[in-house]
């Protein structure tokens, strides 16, 4: 079997499978009532579809984006869970592909990718052991 890459998961970069059949790749999060420790419904940001499109020659399927609401020039949309079918993390080259385009749009790394977390728990890289 051959080595997989490891799928990064230090973002909010997620791919919605929608009861529409639509999958959107967007920023996700939950809209919260911290008083009533509820979640009130979802939050997709700069949210775009992911199609595929016609095969290659070599076989290989591209992947089309286009924007999920091009009517409004709003790029929050809050959406109730009665629509979604499940929340995943996109494949790596997919993610690459929609932070080359949020950074376009003027976000930067920091607002898109948060520390790593160390198997024991904590953030970053751990420190020089001294001998």
């Amino acid at each position: 079997m051959a080595d997989q890459i490891e799928l990064k998961t230090n973002h909010d970069i997620r791919v919605v499978n929608l009861t529409t059949g639509q999958n959107v790749l967007c920023i996700f999060g939950e809209v919260r009532n911290d008083e009533e420790d509820r979640v009130l419904g979802y939050r997709l940001l700069y949210p775009f579809v992911l199609k595929l499109g016609d095969p290659n020659p070599d076989g290989t399927l591209p992947i089309e984006y286009s924007r999920w609401c091009p009517y409004s020039p709003v790029e929050e949309h809050r959406i109730s869970g009665e629509h979604i079918i499940s929340v995943v993390f996109p494949d790596n080259g997919i993610l690459d592909n929609f932070v080359t385009k949020l950074k376009e749009l003027g976000l930067t790394d920091e607002q898109l990718f948060f520390p790593e977390e160390a198997p024991d728990g904590t953030e970053g890289e751990p420190a020089e052991v001294s001998e």
